[in-house]
């Protein structure tokens, strides 16, 4: 008899069992590749921390298909051909803020407010290259060093040209600084549009872009002071000296 009852005892537990095992989950989820370290549930690379859909690096926020971080700020770090760009867009600038302090002492009252202008914009220019380049982890802008033998020549010329201007006065200076901008300048739109075709960041792009219209701005102020050599060289008056003034019988 005992034996009978645990039969029927056993033959009536195992749809039981059977239904409890039914109600257990058939595919338990991995939660990790143990071959690549992928956390298939979240899509993230554990070595390297990348969330795999986003391509974006967990432990620094930043977007390494594009070098762009949450906040949406392009920091990745410039390339040699960019860096060089930078650098020629920090010697012009310079270059220009000085000319521009010297024609501000020496010149005629028109071509002092013309440099005034060129050093006002080239500081501005300057200002935001700077920021630009400690943004891209440059943080010492390097020498500009020509790239061809014109180059080379064309820095030369340039050199010689601005210790000479430094010893001009006057209509002479005037002269000689007109000219230097507006030949300085086309060749830099000459270079900028190459530029901006091969800089490959798209910050540098835009920068360049913007500073476009204001070198041609230059240029074509000083094309306009160029033509009219006798308001840009006229003597600035010192109205309280005799010979400033018409005798009384011509008033």
């Amino acid at each position: 008899m005992k034996i009978r009852a645990f039969v029927i005892f056993a033959a009536l537990a195992t749809p039981v069992l059977a239904n409890a095992d039914d109600n257990q989950p058939k595919d338990k989820p991995a939660a990790g590749d143990r071959a690549t370290g992928e956390d298939k549930t979240m899509g993230n690379d554990k070595t390297t921390g990348t969330d795999k859909t986003t391509g974006t690096d967990k432990t620094t926020g930043t977007d390494k298909t594009t070098g762009t971080d949450k906040t949406g700020n392009k920091g990745a770090k410039l390339s040699d051909a960019d860096a060089k760009i930078v650098a020629h867009l920090h010697h012009v600038n310079q270059m220009e803020i000085d000319l521009g302090k010297v024609a501000q002492r020496s010149a005629s009252a028109r071509v002092k407010s013309y440099a005034e202008t060129i050093v006002t914009d080239h500081q501005s220019a300057d200002k935001d290259l700077l920021s630009f380049a400690r943004s891209h982890k440059l943080m010492g802008i390097p020498a500009d060093k020509p790239q061809s033998d014109a180059d080379r020549e064309d820095d030369k010329a340039m050199t010689t040209q601005a210790a000479h201007l430094k010893s001009l006065k006057g209509a002479e200076f005037d002269k000689e600084y007109l000219n230097m901008m507006v030949t300085g300048h086309e060749k830099e739109l000459a270079k900028i549009d190459t530029s901006i075709s091969s800089a490959s960041d798209s910050d540098l792009q835009n920068m360049l872009k913007t500073l476009k219209p204001v070198l041609q701005r230059h240029a074509d102020q000083g094309r306009d002071l160029q033509k009219s050599p006798q308001a840009s060289a006229e003597p600035e008056r010192d109205p309280n000296k005799p010979s400033d003034r018409l005798p009384s019988s011509q008033h």
